[in-house]
């Protein structure tokens, strides 16, 4: 019997979208070298940042 290795990888992918943004190299490197000052990363604050903005802004 053949198994996909990678079945769980790919539901977790599955269940997911990527966002892209473009930013000017400088600043990301300004914003880069903040948040990772700041103890934490690039992923963690933007879904922090989406979460609060869905509950600031949920009707």
């Amino acid at each position: 019997m053949d198994t996909d290795k990678y079945a769980a990888q790919k539901k977790y992918l599955n269940e997911r979208k990527q966002l892209r943004v473009w930013v000017e190299q400088e600043k990301y490197d300004r914003f880069k070298a903040l948040v990772d000052a700041n103890g934490t990363s690039v992923y963690a604050l933007v879904n922090q940042m989406i979460d609060r903005y869905l509950e600031e802004n949920r009707k």
